[in-house]
């Protein structure tokens, strides 16, 4: 049985027509089982036709309707419907703009927030607590508090958890009456529509990938599409491609002798070459990972098959990389630059033997949040290749780039502060 996640619309009448007033319900082909309610509809085609909208127009200005319910029904009959693809590849059809949006991970919620339309957030998945402005894990006092207390207009500690990415709770996303369910698989999308009578639109791509196809700018547009928000989303996604210039367009002309290599743990080095329990840790490593090449650095472990994969020590020691990037989330994982560059079997690598054993932005947080990715490209390109960009701000570089995302000044300064490595690093330059 599915649960009705639908709100039920009054209906204002009058002598010659009727106005129906906002609903926050959506509607999607194909699927006929959707109860769809547009506002100022009248004939229940599911389209505002110019009659139906002077017909709102003059409700308006005999007070039936407000002015902001006028706005909305002028919005559909000049932009709705809408038809496009979602990232699954299903075709969409959206008779009028979301008005409360859960989506099931902090990519797609940080989204919702980047192209403006955080106000319609109304619930997430757990992690988004930790991972729109950063904090550890499970606590809410401590990491980027004004972030914290400021996003969401200050929403962001009551915002209702709906669960993790693999266990949803569908009787509290019926119960909060969405009218647009961001999913972030095809099956995940099928397997909320089958349980809930909601509009659902897949979102996804990986925050380091700079392509349209399964990467940052293909969500980026999607989430533009599914929000009405398209010329947002083509200038985020500008915004994203002038920062991966600014680096490349220097580090493309350099031959691959003048690259050093580079070996990232991602996951950071807390407890030591890997962690039995979580499978990860200094010898997690992604073999493709975009920054790094953008850098300026060669990967050592390019090539190698799958992602987020795990390598023998030996591996790491025969690569001898020239650079370590290790993962560090909260000044409590400070102690993994100190265990790869004390550990007796990594005293034969080459990044040890020189000191280049560096902490990075941890790229994970249940998805790949892009403000981090980004940031580490120019800060590795900046440790890599000192002398080619030396005159890079990075506090600047890094304020905007979180402002372009979170639309908040000063996360990047409040983010050095907390996480010390950042501000250490800053203060030596």
């Amino acid at each position: 049985m599915k649960i009705k996640c639908r709100i039920t619309s009054k209906i204002i009448k009058s002598p010659l027509f009727v106005i129906l007033a906002i609903s926050l319900s959506l509607a999607a082909l194909p699927a006929a089982a959707y109860e769809v309610i547009v506002p100022g509809d009248q004939d229940g085609d599911m389209i505002v036709s110019d009659e139906e909208l002077q017909a709102a127009i003059k409700s308006n200005e005999d007070g039936t309707i407000s002015s902001s319910a006028l706005e909305t029904i002028r919005e559909i009959h000049d932009q709705y419907p809408r038809e496009f693809t979602d990232g699954a590849g299903r075709q969409i059809t959206m008779y009028k703009p979301a008005e409360r949006i859960i989506t099931t991970s902090p990519d797609t919620a940080r989204m919702v927030i980047a192209l403006g339309l955080g106000d319609k957030l109304i619930a997430s998945e757990e992690c988004v607590k930790n991972c729109i402005c950063p904090t550890p894990y499970g606590v809410s006092d401590q990491g980027c508090m004004n972030c914290y207390e400021t996003i969401l207009d200050g929403r962001l500690a009551e915002l209702p958890v709906i669960g993790t990415s693999s266990n949803l709770q569908y009787e509290l996303i019926a119960s909060l009456q969405p009218d647009l369910i961001v999913a972030s698989s095809e099956s995940q999308a099928e397997d909320l529509e089958s349980k809930i009578d909601c509009l659902c639109v897949v979102a996804s791509g990986t925050g380091w990938n700079y392509t349209y196809e399964n990467g940052l700018y293909g969500l980026i547009q999607v989430m533009g599409l599914t929000l009405n928000r398209e010329e947002e989303a083509e200038n985020l996604i500008d915004f994203v491609e002038s920062k991966v210039d600014l680096v490349r367009s220097v580090t493309q002309g350099l031959d691959d002798g003048e690259k050093p290599t580079v070996y990232i743990a991602p996951r950071g080095a807390v407890l030591g070459f890997y962690d039995p329990k979580q499978g990860r840790d200094f010898t997690r490593t992604e073999p493709n990972y975009p920054p790094v090449d953008i850098a300026g650095g060669l990967n050592v472990a390019s090539g190698e098959p799958g992602s987020s994969i795990n390598v023998a020590l030996e591996q790491i020691i025969a690569w001898s990389p020239e650079y370590i990037f290790v993962g560090c989330i909260d000044p409590d994982a400070m102690s993994g630059l100190d265990n790869v560059r004390t550990a007796p079997d990594l005293q034969s690598v080459t990044a040890v033997e020189d000191d280049h054993v560096y902490y990075f932005f941890y790229p994970h947080c249940r998805g790949s949040p892009p403000e981090m990715s980004l940031f580490n490209i120019i800060y590795l390109a900046k440790v890599l290749h000192p002398d080619l960009f030396g005159d890079l701000d990075l506090e600047e570089e890094g304020n905007e780039i979180f402002k372009a995302f979170l639309g908040i000044d000063g996360v990047f300064t409040e983010y050095a502060d907390y996480m010390i490595w950042p501000r250490e690093y800053l203060e030596s330059q």
